[in-house]
């Protein structure tokens, strides 16, 4: 990515709403996960990562 790109999405990302931030911040920690699960774990996929974060957040209500 290159330094314009990488300005231009900060600059976008700071005039965005509070909801759109949150789905950012949302979107990028199932992207963590994600990666840190499959450094661990070369078996693991997204619909299993998706499907421990639905069960963690049922169990969280």
């Amino acid at each position: 990515m290159t330094n314009q790109r990488t300005v231009n999405i900060l600059r976008k990302y700071r005039k965005s709403s509070a909801s759109k931030k949150q789905r950012f911040f949302d979107s990028f920690e199932k992207r963590m996960i994600y990666r840190t699960t499959k450094t661990e774990n070369p078996e693991t996929t997204r619909k299993m990562v998706d499907k421990v974060l639905k069960k963690l957040l049922r169990n969280h209500d």
